[in-house]
């Protein structure tokens, strides 16, 4: 199963993957129920309600590092770039 997430990581979208995700970070920071609120984002976006199918039962950071690994890339390089 491809990643959802990668296309926008790895810039193959036309926007900037890197400002939209820390834009939904902030999102999530300031929602009065960040799970509520991915909820109802993944009832509107495929991308992110794959993410969420990905992660069923199993640490969202461990599913993150596998993909990484999978596709070659440095998940710290990621995480840097979302500071």
């Amino acid at each position: 199963m491809s990643n959802p997430l990668m296309g926008m990581i790895g810039g193959t979208s036309g926007n900037n993957p890197f400002g939209m995700m820390q834009k939904m970070m902030g999102f999530m920071r300031g929602a009065q129920n960040p799970g509520e609120m991915l909820q109802n984002m993944a009832q509107n976006n495929p991308n992110i309600k794959k993410a969420i199918d990905m992660c069923q039962g199993r640490n969202p950071k461990d599913v993150f590092m596998e993909m990484c690994q999978k596709n070659g890339m440095n998940p710290n390089d990621i995480v840097n770039k979302l500071k």
